[in-house]
């Protein structure tokens, strides 16, 4: 009788083992998918703001905002005022 039971509690400390460190609800895993879960977060938040700004940049060229336009023109196109000097740095 003795031996069994040490081997009922080997058998279901084994299977405890298991369960803790090797099934698909480990706390290994849990703690991979908490810090998946975290990361994804993350870029949706970083997501979410850059689709905030193309919204804010859509309603300003549909309202046909001079300062915002003035200055896309300014840094992308490289135009300036009529009675502006552009100097252009070619260090880089």
């Amino acid at each position: 009788m003795k031996n069994y039971l040490i081997g009922l509690f080997l058998i279901l400390s084994m299977v405890i083992v298991y369960l803790f460190f090797f099934s698909q609800n480990s706390i290994f895993t849990q703690i991979k998918l908490k810090k998946k879960i975290a990361e994804n977060k993350e870029i949706l938040n970083s997501l979410q703001k850059e689709r905030e700004e193309l919204q804010d940049n859509v309603k300003k060229l549909k309202s046909n905002d001079t300062e915002f336009l003035d200055n896309l023109a300014r840094d992308k196109y490289d135009m300036s005022d009529p009675d502006e000097v552009i100097i252009f740095n070619n260090k880089e």
